[in-house]
């Protein structure tokens, strides 16, 4: 697009793309299981080659930029023999699971699925998984069967965050017992009903801060990377102030002649 004359302006991202892992599919409930996955999978990798220019690796479910972000969670660096080791333990160094990724579609999160799947089974498939492809369409048939039903193993998905508060992603995603992830834990259930209605900010953070170490320990999914949204204008386009979430000011816009 830079080619063909147009100026390209990088959205502050605000989103996460992630794995997800079905513990209603052993042995994926397996703690040990899903560690091995976390470890076996080179987020800088599918940040360099399948994601635009800018965007992070993920440490967690939530922004840095998001209150209750915290640099002290259990973290699980790129370590194929370490994943190895752990499918060994769990017994099942013979593992074989489906991943499920969509197709037709291209999301500020996630916007190459099928690149971003080809490297991640690739990762899984070199520490001796054996990967099971199953695509669908986007709509109506992947999230319909990602959300609601338990026929998945792991599966890609993301959100964009709506505002600065982390139950507008943990709460999305583990706020209760759901289909996407197949999994029951009232503690953290509980935590996050608690925070939600701590009425100091300074408080609620903390309480975000432990609960993200939470989310981490037990892993229910592997965070994967916060991809930068990148927009395309016009070079007579000045004046446009980009937003983390889309509340963009038109009225500092000016188009020259």
């Amino acid at each position: 697009l830079e080619d063909a004359g147009f100026q390209l302006i990088d959205r502050p991202a605000f989103n996460i793309l992630y794995l997800g892992m079905n513990q209603a599919q052993p042995p994926l409930d397996d703690i040990k299981v899903r560690q091995a996955i976390a470890y076996a999978i080179d987020k800088q990798a599918v940040v360099d080659q399948t994601l635009p220019p800018g965007s992070e690796v993920a440490k967690e479910f939530i922004p840095p930029s998001v209150n209750g972000y915290t640099d002290d969670v259990t973290d699980y660096p790129y370590d194929p023999d370490k994943a190895k080791q752990l499918l060994e333990e769990a017994g099942a160094s013979d593992l074989t699971i489906d991943f499920n990724y969509p197709t037709d579609v291209s999301r500020p999160y996630m916007p190459s699925p099928a690149d971003t799947y080809n490297i991640i089974s690739t990762q899984l498939e070199d520490v001796g998984i054996t990967v099971n492809t199953v695509a669908d369409l986007w709509n109506p048939d992947y999230l319909e069967k990602i959300q609601n039903t338990p026929d998945h193993g792991i599966h890609q998905l993301g959100w964009t965050g709506d505002y600065n508060d982390t139950d507008n992603f943990l709460g999305v995603f583990f706020n209760q017992k759901n289909a996407e992830w197949g999994f029951d834990n009232p503690d953290l259930f509980s935590a996050l009903s608690d925070a939600r209605q701590i009425p100091s900010v300074e408080e609620q953070t903390t309480a975000y801060q432990d609960i993200n170490k939470m989310v981490m320990d037990f892993l229910p999914g592997i965070p994967i990377a916060h991809p930068v949204p990148t927009l395309a204008f016009a070079d007579t386009v000045q004046g446009f102030v980009p937003s983390p979430v889309q509340d963009e000011p038109w009225t500092t816009v000016v188009v020259t002649q």
